[in-house]
């Protein structure tokens, strides 16, 4: 079973994956709906970890990195989550780091949490693309300490236009920031993944433009 199939698998059984009829944020209407937010018993924890450890030792752009970095909020358990299923592997030395979203006042002022130093090569986790202003900011804050972003895992690309632009907002940013983005598993694989849904998919997909 391929990583997609089985990162489908996963987001269905854990309903993170939903099919009906949606109104998303952007007020698009929706074959689908996906949300990690509720993914936190101790066995969904130590999938998704397995699932991201598993893309990141997949990808060569990352065999020097030292460091998996999650943004606060959301990213936060997907770094814990993946540095732990990398325990036992050649990779059982990187290190889980977020930031902080209000600067501390006392103790340790560091925007971190956890340790990073100038020079670490840092692959950035997330659950999706919209924006990718959260994103941005992280890569920021790294550049500023001189640690070095390789590169982004997300669990879903939904292929969703970026704002104002013909390209889809994982493009986009990776236009704009030169990193590559990497996804689990995205909305394309869902048709091919599960036939019983395939024209819903084809005809929202011919659509995102």
């Amino acid at each position: 079973m391929t990583l997609e199939q089985q990162a489908i698998e996963f987001f269905l059984q854990e309903e993170v994956l939903k099919f009906g009829d949606f109104t998303l944020k952007s007020g698009r209407k929706s074959p689908y709906f996906f949300n990690t937010g509720s993914l936190c018993t101790a066995s969904q924890l130590q999938r998704m970890g397995e699932l991201y450890a598993q893309k990141l030792q997949a990808e060569s752009v990352f065999d020097n990195a030292e460091v998996v970095f999650g943004s606060a909020y959301k990213g936060i358990p997907i770094a814990v989550a993946t540095t732990i299923a990398l325990a036992g592997t050649s990779r059982a030395t990187m290190r889980a780091v977020s930031d902080r979203k209000e600067a501390k006042t006392h103790g340790d002022k560091s925007s971190f949490l956890g340790v990073i130093n100038a020079g670490d090569r840092v692959v950035i986790v997330d659950d999706v693309i919209s924006t990718g202003g959260t994103k941005m900011e992280a890569i920021a804050k790294l550049k500023e300490i001189g640690a070095k972003p390789l590169g982004l895992i997300i669990a879903f690309d939904r292929a969703e236009p970026a704002e104002g632009s013909s390209r889809t907002a994982k493009e986009a940013f990776e236009r704009e920031t030169g990193l590559p983005v990497f996804a689990l598993a995205n909305v394309h694989d869902i048709g091919r993944i599960r036939p019983d849904v395939k024209s819903a998919f084809e005809d929202y997909l011919a659509h995102l433009v």
